[in-house]
């Protein structure tokens, strides 16, 4: 009976130092980004972010090809595809303008609320019932997102309405992997997302190209191999453990980031955006394990 429990347990643990590892590297990457800001467009970022994910897809489904492992580009949703693309886009997009003018713990707890817009979304375009525990939950999540966002009182920033964006837009990009993953292979959603984000990044960052310097570059490079990092990471916590597990360890990355916003630029977040991260931290956990449906690996 013990050598079971500890055959069961083994997969968990590395569940959770892979999900801890992943919420590190999310929080290193936002604050790289950042700290380069004010040296490159976000278009640029995005571009180079996607574009050192897609390199990564390409190494290791080439590699995975060579050892007979077949992918299909066919599918039933080529629509879906494109719009769980251009979400995915918007995400980071949004995430990465916001991050220039919102401080880094508070950019960073807003694009991690896309756990309180899933079940809505879920509800309003797929029909998805949920229980009342997780409408609870999603309650106290919105009411953390009144004490941060302070919209009737104290100083109130728009620009945090685009890292908001980031999480709303993140949730319609996990939902689209939801109904992929019906029809279609893991591989042929990646086969899809990368190179249709690397094109819609591309097409952005024409409009506002201005080549970079050699340091300026590197950091760009850090950030998307980071970010690739993170997805990576995050993919195989999956593997040995449920979303239920692993999506609240993710959670982390808001420490992580509060930690390195105090240590790079001294902020201290006040008392009603902490109170605020408390109520939207546990109304997104309480959610995920109060889901009827557990959430959709990202990919």
């Amino acid at each position: 009976m013990l050598l079971i429990r500890k055959n069961i347990l083994k997969p968990v643990k590395r569940a959770i130092i892979l999900g801890v590892a992943a919420a590190f590297c999310y929080s290193v990457m936002v604050l790289l980004v950042k700290l380069a800001s004010g040296r490159a467009a976000e278009s640029l970022m995005v571009f180079v972010r996607f574009a050192v994910s897609l390199f990564w897809i390409i190494l290791v489904l080439g590699y995975k090809r060579l050892r007979g492992e077949h992918f299909s580009l066919k599918t039933k949703h080529p629509g879906l595809h494109l719009l769980r693309a251009f979400s995915g886009f918007v995400t980071i997009y949004a995430l990465y303008i916001a991050l220039k003018y919102v401080p880094l713990v508070d950019a960073n707890l807003l694009a991690m609320t896309y756990t309180l817009f899933i079940p809505l979304l879920s509800f309003i375009f797929l029909g998805t019932k949920t229980s009342a525990k997780n409408y609870l939950a999603l309650g106290v999540g919105f009411i953390g997102l009144i004490f941060i966002l302070k919209p009737c009182g104290g100083i109130f920033n728009p620009m945090m309405l685009v890292a908001l964006a980031a999480g709303l837009f993140s949730a319609v990009s996990f939902l689209g992997v939801h109904e992929l993953a019906k029809d279609d292979d893991h591989y042929t959603i990646m086969l899809y997302f990368f190179p249709l984000t690397f094109v819609l990044s591309g097409i952005f960052s024409i409009f506002n190209w201005r080549t970079p310097d050699s340091i300026t570059m590197l950091v760009l490079i850090m950030i998307g191999v980071v970010g690739t990092a993170y997805q990576e990471l995050l993919t195989r916590a999956l593997l040995h453990a449920s979303p239920k597990i692993v999506a609240p360890i993710l959670y982390l990355s808001v420490v992580f980031s509060g930690f390195l916003g105090w240590l790079f630029w001294g902020y201290v977040p006040d008392l009603f955006f902490l109170l605020g991260m408390i109520l939207v931290v546990l109304g997104c956990i309480f959610s995920i394990f109060y889901a009827q449906e557990p959430l959709p690996p990202e990919v």
